[in-house]
């Protein structure tokens, strides 16, 4: 197949099947536990071990863990004003954030704090060729709802959603190193392909995959 691997094409059939069904997880409610906000190592020593990693184990990431990582990443941290913990382009806050694992497929809620199940499904075979990211546990990937950047034109909106996914991608680094994961941002995907795997309707497309797990050192 041109383009495509079979073992590829394999899970998006496999992938698309359960989409259809939109099963979700009998015993997970989409609320997550609350995010720690306080704690953990200083800015300067995170910096100071920020890294990207490729290689992780197969221990699993906890609900409590992904909570936390999933607000440093873009959850609102200024409930007054609905800001998020990241910036974006002219307050647009167009990034969408879905968390793949074993189990499936969840799409981040930051207004309540929740992962919301839109697939049953393991994907994380089928995101890249880098074959890398399937072994990580869970592998977060970044969408951009174009109608958050109504104001800027076809050009500007793919450019400023993937420097808004960037900094996104940047906080969940430095949450990784304070809290001994690893990560690696990853840009070179099959992303029209990708989107149709994630039931992604014509306003919104995938900017950056990005898997996280514990490092790997052996």
């Amino acid at each position: 197949m041109a383009g495509i691997s079979r073992r590829i094409f394999l899970s998006i059939t496999a992938t698309a099947a359960a989409f259809t069904n939109r099963t979700a997880r009998a015993d997970s409610s989409p609320s997550l536990p609350e995010a720690a906000k306080s704690g953990g190592m200083s800015l300067l020593e995170a910096l100071s071990l920020r890294q990207s990693t490729r290689r992780f184990t197969d221990k699993p990431i906890d609900d409590e863990t992904l909570s936390t990582l999933l607000w440093c990443a873009f959850g609102i941290n200024r409930p007054n004003s609905g800001g998020h913990t990241a910036p974006s382009w002219h307050g647009a806050m167009e990034t969408i954030i879905y968390v793949a694992d074993a189990a499936g497929l969840r799409k981040f809620d930051p207004s309540g704090q929740a992962a919301v199940t839109i697939l049953s499904a393991d994907i994380r075979g089928a995101i890249s060729k880098e074959p890398f990211v399937e072994t990580a546990p869970i592998v977060l990937v970044y969408s951009a709802d174009r109608k958050r950047l109504h104001a800027a034109d076809e050009d500007q909106e793919s450019a400023f959603a993937h420097v808004d996914a960037g900094i996104v991608a940047q906080n969940v680094y430095l949450f990784c190193a304070s809290a001994g994961l690893g990560t690696c941002l990853v840009g070179g995907l099959d992303k029209p392909t990708l989107g149709k795997m994630l039931g992604l309707p014509d306003t919104q497309f995938v900017t950056f995959v990005q898997p996280v797990g514990y490092p790997n050192s052996g």
